[in-house]
């Protein structure tokens, strides 16, 4: 009886940490949305609030006028990246897994060490910048987006922890019936290391539609700028979301006086970004938890 109600109890107060821990996460989120959805003049006088006082859409308005065909060529740079990117890394990743994964490789023990030792060394900043553009040349163009985030260490040990788990005699009975590694590779790894493979994958899309360090390196053309990099330049320079190019001189000329946001254009500017992410996140979630445990727990 007693063990119970002490079962009751720790549940109501997983619950209750829960709750309280999503409305932490949950709050910022909210009060970004409506200040976005405030006037500017309300929020420097009153602040944010959990609702806002007088809805407008003002601020979206300027900012599709002003930007629109700059923050449109950027959303299709992005998405571009994630989806090229994504399958790049896929490509690299689940490869060198499986390589690593296997002990009847020669040097799959000496793949596993060099990839775990480029996690605890760094070349440097300054070499890997000069190697990427100098060497590599990956300036100014949309390879550089994607290509030095090739492989992620940690998503392949997740892998090679998936395909360690998927039982021996499988691969053992294809070498029996004349299979090489390339048909055991497609044919049974791949099919059933699904679930990680889905993982990784959305890791990565994650990582590159969140990414601005490598386009703030790398990339010095406006005209290739992705999401995060224009939001980056709007946030730290208000003054940029009034200078010269995607429609900004043509609305300024249709209004007598332009007002222009500063703190609700950053808020919305933060939804604009964000919001793909949080559609997507409800239909993958269950990819995150599956795949981190079951990657874990194989060793």
């Amino acid at each position: 009886m007693h063990i119970i109600k002490n079962d009751k109890l720790l549940i109501w107060f997983s619950y209750i940490v829960i709750v309280l821990f999503s409305l932490v996460c949950l709050i910022p989120f909210i009060m970004v949305v409506s200040a976005s959805l405030s006037n500017d003049q309300e929020v420097a006088l009153h602040g944010f609030s959990l609702i806002p006082r007088n809805i407008t859409f003002y601020t979206y308005e300027f900012l599709f006028a002003s930007k629109g065909a700059l923050l449109l060529k950027a959303y299709g740079i992005t998405i571009f990246t994630v989806v090229v990117g994504t399958l790049f890394s896929l490509a690299v990743t689940v490869s060198y897994a499986y390589v690593a994964a296997n002990s009847d490789l020669k040097y799959a023990s000496v793949l596993s060490f060099v990839a775990w030792f480029t996690m605890v060394f760094s070349g440097g900043l300054l070499p890997w910048y000069i190697l990427t553009t100098k060497y590599y040349s990956l300036h100014n163009n949309l390879w550089a987006l994607f290509i030095p985030y090739a492989i992620n260490v940690f998503n392949m040990f997740l892998m090679r922890n998936f395909f360690k788990g998927i039982p021996k005699e499988l691969s053992e009975s294809a070498k029996i019936d004349g299979a090489g590694h390339f048909r055991i590779y497609f044919s049974i790894m791949i099919p059933l290391a699904q679930v990680g493979i889905v993982t990784i994958a959305l890791f990565y899309a994650l990582s590159y539609w969140n990414d601005f360090f490598l386009s703030l390196m790398l990339i010095t053309d406006r005209n290739l700028y992705p999401v995060q990099l224009l939001l980056y330049n709007m946030m730290s320079n208000i003054s940029y979301l009034t200078s010269g190019g995607g429609g900004a001189d043509a609305y300024a000329q249709g209004m007598s006086q332009v007002i222009v946001p500063t703190m609700t254009a950053r808020m919305a500017l933060t939804c604009i970004t964000i919001g793909p992410v949080i559609l997507v996140y409800p239909f993958a979630q269950r990819f995150f938890v599956k795949g981190i445990t079951i990657g874990a727990v194989k060793g």
